[in-house]
């Protein structure tokens, strides 16, 4: 999803007063991993972006995603907090010594409908401690403004983005995902974008919006009456269409394999190292049970949870 996310920023869609003058540059590989003693693994930004700014001055800009599912409690956002506390101090620790190269940190919680425009995380003993204040985007809270979001959509390819997070959102149960998952796709196809920009956005619809594999042919078709209808011959994804003929081939072997791998990632990035134990029961799980176990982890706050019924 990243690389497609890449595709889609440039200074013309930042919005007024961000930073811009020059295109957004991702800080690449040696940017992704920031090692630390208080948590076992790794910890990994999501997005860490060198921008300069009007003044002149550059800047990286941290863009941390926490997917959760439901209304979180003041436990949760504590933990998002202390999160977000500790990718920052990785980063001053490798960049804050420049002096030229601000941090700005910001959280986007993408089912969560309102709540305060900042959190902070404070650690305090004894009279010594530290405050860390930073601003979070309740992204369910445009559930209410959907025409606004229809509104920006033609010319801002970030809000069709946030309509794919949101429909996900609403339309949970995957077998009601059809019809708007359609419906978006077309709203898209008449928007006018680049090509370029909607292949990118037709990728991320693509991967928000999952639908279960017996709707997989209706899309298709769904698909191909608006390649005619709109003259476009890239709506339909590579991947898309190849995995179609792996279908039909009955060459699936490793799809199940795949799914496996990227819940454990989602598992070590949210809980640490994960035992031995947990990691042979994904390898070994059926598909249905790796997705219920993926859906699990967006309200999860242990490990436990997850695997639960």
């Amino acid at each position: 999803m990243n690389k497609e996310l890449q595709a889609l920023a440039g200074p013309r869609r930042l919005a007024p007063g961000s930073p811009d003058g020059q295109d957004p540059a991702p800080d690449q590989g040696r940017l992704r991993a920031l090692p630390g003693p208080l948590s076992p693994g790794r910890l990994y930004t999501d997005k860490l972006i060198l921008v300069r700014c009007r003044d002149g001055r550059f800047a990286r800009l941290l863009i941390h995603i926490e997917v959760q599912g439901g209304t979180s409690g003041p436990k949760a956002r504590r933990l998002f907090a202390r999160r977000m506390y500790q990718y920052r101090y990785r980063l001053e620790d490798r960049y804050g010594g420049s002096g030229n190269h601000a941090l700005y940190s910001l959280g986007i919680l993408t089912a969560s409908r309102g709540g305060d425009s900042h959190l902070v995380h404070h650690d305090e003993f004894l009279g010594q401690g530290v405050r860390f204040t930073f601003p979070v985007v309740h992204m369910a809270q445009w559930l209410d403004r959907w025409d606004a979001l229809e509104a920006l959509a033609p010319s801002n390819p970030f809000a069709v983005v946030v309509m794919a997070q949101l429909t996900a959102l609403r339309f949970r149960r995957k077998a009601a995902r059809l019809d708007p998952k359609v419906d978006l796709m077309r709203r898209l196809a008449g928007y006018g974008y680049a090509r370029g920009d909607i292949d990118a956005l037709a990728r991320l619809v693509d991967w928000m919006i999952a639908l279960p594999e017996v709707l997989e042919p209706d899309y298709m078709r769904a698909l191909e009456a608006l390649e005619q209808e709109h003259a476009m011959t890239y709506i339909t994804t590579p991947e898309r269409v190849y995995l179609r003929r792996e279908r039909a081939e009955g060459r699936v072997e490793g799809r199940v394999e795949g799914q496996a791998e990227l819940l454990l990632r989602l598992l070590a990035r949210r809980f640490g190292a994960i035992p031995d134990t947990a990691t042979g029961r994904v390898r070994a799980a059926t598909a249905e049970q790796l997705e219920t176990w993926s859906l699990n982890i967006l309200d999860a706050t242990t490990l436990d949870e997850v695997f639960g019924d």
